[in-house]
């Protein structure tokens, strides 16, 4: 009997022992495949890009634009028809794939005349963004149509055709705000009956702009 017990003590203590090997093995398990499956969170996360489809943003922004084919030179152009002036826009894009995106750009501007009088004009344009990315970097390149209300003294022309392209750089600062810089330029034609009073006119612009994610 007393070896009866002895071997029953025995075999129970071995097959503890086994268990609790069983058990060490499994947690390492679980550890090892928690790892594994953290290591493939970050590998999807580094693997996001920076805008997906549906991803949208509001643009704001000041300009200076240079009036190209007025006359005057470099950068005031004070001795030409119109000189340096200024403009604000703010624009509304949505993606529709992670590089290409569609928006609607609204700008006010104007240019002083070498008569101390002003020219006024507010264009209304439908765009498309082409983006690459690099890291926090995005290199948005845009070309845009629509009409524009153009006025001077008491004459308005409308709508006048308005042709853009756009280059610019951003730094995505956070998930929700961009900040950088545009280089554009716009042509303005200027259509009559009597073709003596066509104008075509070109500017280029240098803008600082911030853009809100969403």
């Amino acid at each position: 009997m007393k070896r009866f017990l002895a071997l029953f003590c025995a075999l129970f203590m071995i097959s503890t022992f086994a268990f609790a090997d069983d058990d060490i093995d499994i947690t390492d398990d679980i550890d090892q495949g928690e790892s594994e499956e953290s290591a493939d969170d970050v590998t999807i996360k580094t693997s996001v890009n920076m805008n997906e489809p549906g991803d949208q943003y509001i643009r704001i922004g000041l300009m200076a634009t240079f009036p190209l084919n007025f006359g005057g030179s470099f950068p005031l152009y004070r001795n030409g028809q119109l000189s340096i002036g200024g403009a604000g826009m703010l624009g509304y894009h949505r993606f529709i794939t992670s590089w290409w995106a569609l928006g609607v750009d609204v700008f006010f501007g104007y240019h002083p005349t070498i008569g101390e009088n002003i020219f006024t004009y507010i264009p209304l344009m439908i765009d498309t963004t082409f983006q690459p990315t690099f890291k926090r970097l995005e290199f948005p390149i845009t070309l845009g149509v629509g009409a524009a209300m153009e006025n001077y003294l008491s004459r308005t022309y409308f709508p006048g055709l308005i042709l853009k392209g756009q280059a610019g750089v951003y730094f995505r600062a956070t998930p929700s705000w961009s900040f950088g810089m545009e280089g554009d330029f716009m042509f303005m034609p200027q259509w009559y009956d009597n073709p003596k009073y066509n104008d075509y006119g070109v500017f280029a612009s240098w803008a600082l702009a911030a853009r809100y994610h969403f």
